[in-house]
């Protein structure tokens, strides 16, 4: 079911399959900033990456002696249906929770909440994960929405580049195969900010550990495209393009890849949140339209 959230400003259209992103329309400029899906080069807009960030070596992982399969990238919670909670004219809350399906790939009981907010030129995006379980939880959160960057009357994807709020030191981690290489990080960039080349991507996502920055921009001087990502309470900062596509995906996560040497012990996974029982956890992104 779509799910429309307006004011003066904005529009925002919400899938509750997976509570995805799937338009932000500016009114007043007539210009969508989401990637509109293409299955040719991806077929999401802005999925959430629950209960895992990334890939699993080997696509199994151990638990209290017990070994489950995960058999896709960025966990389960994408690809079901979540509950409407609660509607207004700018507001929603979506639920997605455990199921005896869920219980066969994940040995916990949660809720994941996603609740949307939209005020004036910003759409605020909230992700709670409460753990209903007896034991204690272990879990990833991630957002993954994608921005439309496109091109044309004289403007190219190149044009378009990201700006951190704070200098960085330009290091990232790099993939082997789908996981995190173990061995090395390289210098991806300089200063504050990363030009949109077509082939940045061409080794897959950029991914910076602990940021300095909570607020990134994507720009293009150009064709006077300017917008905010703030993200609040996350450990890393991720960047992906697919080569030849025009968006570029501005990724908050709590969790990344397993890294190549793991030992697929659940509890020793990097980047893993831990969260006791009958407690939750609340992570923040907010897009504002300049």
């Amino acid at each position: 079911m779509e799910i429309i959230l307006e004011n003066q400003e904005l529009k925002v259209r919400i899938d509750s399959f997976g509570a995805e992103l799937i338009s932000l329309f500016d009114k007043r400029e007539n210009k969508e900033y989401v990637w509109q899906k293409n299955p040719k080069f991806w077929a999401k807009s802005s999925p959430v990456l629950f209960p895992f960030v990334g890939a699993i070596k080997d696509k199994k992982y151990n638990y209290n002696g017990v070994e489950y399969e995960m058999l896709t990238n960025h966990g389960f919670a994408r690809d079901n249906e979540f509950e409407i909670v609660s509607k207004s004219d700018n507001e929603a809350l979506f639920l997605f929770k455990y199921s005896e399906e869920t219980l066969k790939k994940y040995p916990f009981k949660f809720e994941l909440y996603l609740k949307y907010c939209l005020e004036k030129t910003v759409l605020k995006l909230e992700y709670i994960v409460k753990n209903v379980d007896e034991d204690t939880m272990y879990y990833s959160i991630g957002g993954h929405p994608a921005f439309a960057t496109p091109v044309g009357d004289g403007v190219d994807y190149q044009d378009y580049y990201i700006e951190f709020s704070k200098e960085e030191s330009g290091e990232i981690n790099i993939l082997n195969g789908p996981l995190i290489n173990s061995q090395k990080k390289i210098k991806g960039f300089d200063g504050k900010k990363i030009t949109l080349e077509k082939d940045r991507f061409i080794n897959d996502a950029m991914i910076i550990e602990n940021p300095k920055s909570d607020v990134v921009y994507l720009k293009n001087d150009k064709n006077g495209y300017n917008l905010k990502f703030a993200y609040d309470n996350f450990k890393y900062i991720a960047f992906w393009n697919k080569p030849g596509a025009e968006f570029i995906c501005i990724e908050p996560w709590n969790g990344i890849s397993d890294y190549d040497n793991c030992n697929g012990n659940l509890i020793d996974k990097k980047g893993i949140e831990k969260l006791e029982k009958n407690s939750e956890s609340r992570t923040k992104i907010e897009i504002e339209i300049i």
